[in-house]
């Protein structure tokens, strides 16, 4: 065997190829969405290496014997792209510069798609941005992370701005002279109804502290105010409190009055909706001595809800709360918003369940649609389509909450 023989006989090494799982297609977008964070890359520049690169042959990028080669004429790219040809040599010159390309092409720029020795094509070969890849699905992943985050600030300062809104009008029901409220009002009314303007994660949280403070403020005063006032704790509206006071007057609005069922659930609860279950009702109606359905904290206390909860909304709960620190009706509407995309329910559908429940109520919607989902027996399947089922429900009067929990309590206590 001669040299030149030996030399075709011997294995090209594997060239650089995507990951699995990521197509061309993929790669496109991701350079789409982070060129500019990840390269450096303007619009015009970004626009010259996708031209070139939706050139190449797709199945080179996966490839291990070809590497991906765009090949065609410079005067041709350019005129594609609406620039020079002297603009297009300085796109790649930059793009070799940032190490996302490799320019091999003849000493007269010749560039051609016939295979030399050792598998060589001349051409803008893209070997070095597979290299790139893992970079830019770590950002797209971070991207993720930073677009769900900034859902879940703009879900709570809709829920905190409702709790506001519902302490401002308990105070001008029981005293509209309050020194408090000519700063409170001023307050909401300053907040935008919409997040346009909040287009960050910093932006967002600086946000929501503002409303938290102007929410704490309200809480405080009408605290001290049915303290001094002697009003049993039990009287004082469910909000005003930090350890998960009845769901019964918790609607975003002071024209609705969602108080839980007056009767037994088995009397008319709904069948159950499409691929989930709608068993969550009482077996035992639990009625106090006085005939009057028992508040939710009469029969669970914060630290039982979460024993209740599943093992991922637990995950949430501890995330939001200090060590040591009781929890409270915040860190459930935190842990709930937080799971929505887990759920896959839609922000819209979580606003038209607080709109209508209120945000704890609806939060302990979430609870326990998230927990059935591990029912050995007809577990929820479709979370979005059973909280939209059950604000319908609610909308109508015929949501039984506190018997869904009891049910939840006794399924748990069964499966330990």
């Amino acid at each position: 065997m001669t040299m030149s023989h030996a030399a075709q006989a011997a294995p090209r090494p594997a060239r650089p190829v995507l990951p699995e799982g990521i197509t061309f297609n993929h790669l496109v977008e991701l350079i789409e969405r982070h060129a500019r964070r990840a390269f450096g890359l303007g619009l015009a520049r970004r626009d010259a290496l996708l031209r070139m690169m939706r050139a190449t042959s797709v199945s080179d990028w996966t490839d291990p014997d070809r590497d991906p080669v765009c090949f065609r004429a410079q005067q041709d790219l350019a005129a594609e792209l609406g620039i020079t040809d002297r603009a297009l040599r300085g796109h790649e010159r930059q793009l070799e510069t940032r190490g996302l390309v490799e320019i091999d092409t003849a000493a007269d720029g010749h560039r051609s798609g016939v295979e030399l020795s050792g598998g060589r094509r001349l051409g803008i070969n893209f070997a070095p941005l597979i290299r790139h890849v893992e970079d830019l699905i770590g950002l797209d992943a971070l991207r993720q992370a930073e677009q769900r985050r900034c859902q879940a600030l703009r879900l709570e300062c809709s829920a905190a701005k409702r709790d506001v809104r519902q302490l401002i009008e308990h105070l001008i029901e029981i005293d509209p002279k309050h020194p408090a409220l000519p700063e409170a009002l001023r307050s909401f009314a300053s907040w935008p109804r919409r997040y346009a303007a909040f287009r960050t994660i910093d932006s967002l949280e600086a946000h929501l502290q503002e409303i938290t403070d102007t929410l704490d403020a309200l809480r405080d005063f009408l605290s001290c105010r049915a303290e001094s006032s002697g009003v049993p704790e039990s009287r004082v509206p469910a909000i005003l409190n930090t350890n998960l006071k009845s769901l019964d007057s918790c609607s975003g609005s002071s024209a609705r009055d969602m108080r839980t069922a007056r009767k037994r659930a088995d009397d008319d609860f709904p069948a159950p909706v499409p691929d989930g279950t709608g068993d969550c009702r009482e077996e035992d109606d639990r009625r106090p001595g006085d005939g009057r359905k028992p508040e939710l904290t009469e029969t669970f206390s914060p630290d039982e809800l979460y024993r209740m909860a599943s093992d991922d909304m637990r995950l949430y709960l501890d995330g939001f709360r200090q060590p040591g620190q009781a929890l409270d009706d915040r860190h459930f509407i935190k842990a709930a918003i937080s799971i929505l995309p887990d759920l896959g329910i839609r922000p819209s559908a979580w606003e038209d369940a607080a709109q209508l429940m209120g945000n704890l109520a609806a939060a302990l919607t979430v609870l326990v649609i998230d927990a059935n989902q591990h029912r050995a027996v007809q577990p929820v399947r479709r979370p979005g389509a059973m909280l939209c089922a059950m604000t319908r429900i609610a909308e109508r009067g015929g949501l039984n909450l506190h018997g869904s929990l009891i049910r939840l309590k006794q399924w748990k206590i069964y499966n330990k």
